[in-house]
């Protein structure tokens, strides 16, 4: 099987919808790290609250939801649309 497509057919997903889905955690994450990377440095710059840990979290939890239920459609047999 091809490598590029196992993985995505397993979560239910297309490769650009796993791309984009994977790169926009990767982004956040990546701003995260930059501004906690700053906050330790320079203490008197605030973290958004869209980048602290709690908020954090609950974006990986609203994102690894969106993957388990790509799974469980395409188990399913349903199609679904992504929203990445």
């Amino acid at each position: 099987m091809n490598p590029f497509t196992q993985h995505t057919q397993q979560q239910g997903v297309t490769y650009l919808e796993h791309l984009f889905f994977a790169a926009g955690i990767a982004w956040r994450l990546s701003c995260s790290v930059s501004v906690f990377t700053a906050h330790a440095i320079f203490p008197f710059i605030e973290i958004d609250k869209e980048l602290d840990l709690e908020a954090m979290v609950d974006y990986l939890q609203e994102r690894n939801k969106w993957i388990v239920n790509a799974a469980a459609n395409e188990e399913g047999g349903s199609s679904m649309t992504a929203e990445a």
